[in-house]
């Protein structure tokens, strides 16, 4: 029998993660996970009559669980020699949106897995920062990362949902998820929301600093799960916000830190060799320390050339900050700085935008100070990283 999916795909559907029981009382769409999982691995290992008894007591226990209904009657329709279901030219929306659904499951690839390959947009995660999420919209899915050595290790990836308008979030009601570097912020609990959003959401910091510098607009980007009686959502259902099942986000709770898990939302994942990943945090790493180095050594003009002519922060453009260096830096005798818990990312949109949020320490001879600092630097023309945006 030949059926719709196609089996080897069938398989990076189950997570590549283990899935447990928790010792506490699972809900009925969690059972629903477990059994989808067990119709697919009869399946992958071809016990297609398995699949097909399992898939018929799916419906009958969870009959609100749609996804599991096509499934089924794909796996009958091919059983019966039929054409299956999902074929069908004429199909209504909702069958529509239940079909992306199951491709957007099926078809993704853990081509990382393969061939040993690190995203390439996160450079350094800070030493205090354990994990990170990493969403890749075009493939609604979102990767668990490990701040292993320094190293970003993808330790799992689950199934979600964005934006029905897709990405690139710009305005406020575009119903659109945006691109970019932020952090989850807040935890909102299931008491406190509408039915909704399901188990509970955590909110994330859009618009960020670099939205608002261009003038992005909006509000209420979250993570979050859905109503009790659906499972989950086709990708393209939400009006910005990644959206997860309840089951899954019950797992992503314990990796996150409230105001410190960083969320990295990109368009398509760069999948990259583990010794060019290296190569790229070195020279993202040097780019920080010619600053440093410039900074310390009371030139001047040599502090100034790592600034952009576009330079631009909430007090300074580029001559502002020029005369501010001129006047400052004449009084020093000595200047030390020395930054800890550094992060360093690709900025999504541009791979010629570094971004970097590390805490710094900065001493000279008649002033002292410690503050967070988040710095964009631009690759110009000459091959040279500058700083083009900073905040404080």
């Amino acid at each position: 029998m030949k059926y719709f999916f196609n089996l080897t795909l069938l398989t990076i559907f189950l997570f590549s993660n283990n899935i447990t029981l928790a010792e506490e009382p699972i809900s009925p769409n969690e059972k629903a996970e477990i059994e989808l999982l067990r119709i697919l691995d009869n399946m992958r290992n071809g016990n297609n009559d398995r699949a097909l008894l399992i898939a018929e007591k799916l419906t009958k226990d969870f009959p609100n669980f749609k996804l599991g209904k096509i499934i089924y009657a794909d796996l009958l329709s091919s059983y019966l020699q039929k054409k299956p279901l999902l074929s069908r030219e004429s199909m209504d929306k909702e069958l529509n949106d239940l079909k992306s659904e199951a491709k957007a499951r099926i078809n993704f690839d853990s081509v990382y897995k393969k061939k040993d390959l690190l995203p390439e947009s996160i450079i350094q995660l800070s030493n205090d920062i354990e994990y990170a999420f990493l969403v890749e919209l075009s493939k609604s899915r979102l990767y668990i990362v490990k701040n292993k050595n320094g190293v970003p290790d993808i330790i799992a990836d689950f199934y979600v949902s964005i934006g029905k308008e897709g990405f690139h979030k710009k305005t406020s009601g575009d119903n659109k998820t945006p691109v970019g570097v932020y952090k989850i912020t807040s935890r909102l609990i299931d008491e406190d929301l509408p039915e909704l959003y399901g188990d509970g959401a955590y909110p994330i910091n859009y618009p960020n600093i670099w939205d608002k510098k261009n003038k992005k607009t909006g509000y209420g980007i979250w993570i979050h799960g859905v109503p009790r009686d659906v499972y989950s959502r086709p990708p393209l259902t939400s009006e910005g916000c990644v959206v997860t099942s309840n089951h899954t986000l019950k797992k992503l709770k314990k990796y996150i830190k409230i105001g410190r898990t960083p969320v990295v939302l990109v368009e398509n994942v760069s999948w990259i060799k583990r010794n060019l990943w290296h190569q790229n945090k070195k020279e993202a790493k040097n780019m920080i320390e010619k600053w440093i180095t410039a900074w310390q050594s009371l030139d001047p003009y040599a502090f100034i050339s790592k600034h952009s002519i576009n330079f631009k922060s909430e007090n300074h453009d580029f001559e502002q900050r020029v005369a501010h260096i001129l006047r400052i830096i004449k009084k020093k005798t000595f200047i030390r700085v020395k930054i800890e818990n550094m992060n360093l990312f690709y900025y999504p949109t541009d791979r010629n935008l570094i971004f970097s949020d590390f805490r710094q320490h900065y001493e000279s001879n008649n002033f002292k100070t410690s503050s967070n600092k988040k710095l964009f630097w631009k690759k110009e023309k000459d091959g040279e990283w500058r700083i083009l945006f900073e905040d404080t």
